[in-house]
């Protein structure tokens, strides 16, 4: 007799659960609609597990902005109903999309006008990307990170999301973060930006102290941009840094013998020679690059600052030496030394001032060159110069 009752039992339970009323997913809507997100919830988690709604696209969409505004919401009553409801949320909205097909998704507004599936999205992402600009504006790091992040949810492709949550991360010193969302951008997005390798550049070789993983980057950055003569100067000095220095020479000289007219590669030597604090040849590779290239403003600024320094350097020579005859007649031959490498100097800061004509470096230097050398006139006009553009910032 016991075990009748319990097979009865078993029937009836068997029974119940076969007659399970089919959930209804406008009801869900309806429920969130109205803010009531818990009923929406719990009627759309049993919509996915029904056999005559889980594979309809529609239950799977609801799922998704049910789910989505969970992780929206600033009700505390439905903050905690899930765990990352974001993440559940794309991963409805990928379901619906599958089971859809072409046909997009929307619910409709308050006029009864449809709000696409894709608007939708954009909207969500706005939210979030505003969420990580307040947090940003208010210093606070670690939730601008976390809302920059969310972005990356629900538009994996746009880089926007990436690059703010690299830079929030980075301001925070949370460096493994900002490595991570740089990596992706170049990597995996094909975002080539030269801020983004310069913030790699300096997180591996800086923070963490890779240098070889620097140098891939630096040298990454040189093929993707050409024309940054900072990125041909990094991996110079990161070659130095690693005592691979004939390496630094014969990729520099084997790229000249394949371009021999290219004067950005003469710059790059002159700057190898320079940190190796070899001045004559550093000069004679800036002097090759503006031959090549009269308007090389970064060959003429070096070699000019080479030859002002030159001067520099003798004027302190002499201004160390004593007061006895000999002393003296040796700091009266100086002079001579000195004003020519002003005078080498001179055409060099002239030729950057005509290609940057509010160059504050180059009219300081230029003042003091036309004083030196009594050329009174030039003085003057550079002086006036400097003073109508007032005080640097």
């Amino acid at each position: 007799m016991k075990r009748m009752i319990l097979l009865l039992a078993a029937v009836s339970i068997a029974g119940y659960s076969f007659g399970q009323k089919k959930p209804k997913i406008n009801q869900a809507e309806k429920a969130r609609e109205e803010g009531n997100l818990g009923e929406a919830k719990e009627i759309i988690d049993a919509a996915i597990e029904h056999e005559k709604t889980k594979d309809d696209g529609k239950t799977w969409y609801y799922r998704g902005l049910i789910y989505a505004s969970l992780d929206t919401t600033s009700n505390p009553q439905y903050q905690n109903l899930a765990n990352d409801p974001l993440k559940e949320a794309m991963k409805a909205f990928d379901k619906a999309e599958e089971l859809g097909g072409k046909s997009e998704y929307y619910i409709s507004d308050a006029n009864g006008l449809p709000i696409l599936q894709s608007q939708q999205m954009q909207t969500l992402w706005g939210y979030y990307l505003n969420k990580g600009v307040e947090g940003y504006q208010a210093q606070e790091s670690e939730t601008a990170v976390k809302y920059f992040t969310k972005t990356q949810l629900v538009q994996p492709k746009d880089t926007t999301g990436y690059i703010y949550a690299g830079l929030a991360a980075q301001s925070g010193e949370d460096y493994e973060t900002a490595a991570k969302n740089y990596y992706t951008l170049i990597d995996d997005l094909d975002y080539q930006s030269e801020d983004v390798y310069n913030s790699l550049i300096y997180i591996e070789g800086t923070i963490n102290k890779d240098q070889e993983k620097a140098l891939a980057l630096v040298k990454k950055a040189k093929k993707a941009f050409p024309n940054n003569t900072d990125f041909a100067k990094s991996e110079i000095n990161y070659l130095i840094q690693m005592g691979k220095i004939d390496e630094a020479r014969n990729e520099i000289e084997t790229a000249i013998a394949n371009e021999p007219d290219n004067s950005n590669l003469y710059f790059t030597l002159g700057v190898m020679y320079e940190e190796l604090d070899n001045r004559p040849k550093a000069i004679e590779a800036y002097a090759k690059s503006v031959e090549l290239d009269p308007k090389n403003f970064n060959a003429n600024f070096n070699l000019a600052v080479l030859y002002y320094n030159k001067a520099v350097d003798l004027i302190k020579q002499k201004n160390n030496l004593g007061i006895t005859s000999e002393d003296r007649k040796k700091a009266k031959g100086m002079d001579a030394d000195i004003n020519q490498a002003l005078k080498d100097a001179m055409p060099y800061w002239e030729r950057v001032l005509d290609l940057e004509p509010n160059n504050r470096t180059a009219l300081e230097s230029l003042q003091y060159i036309y004083s030196q050398l009594k050329m009174n006139e030039k003085a003057v006009k550079v002086s006036e110069k400097l003073e109508s553009m007032g005080d640097a910032e």
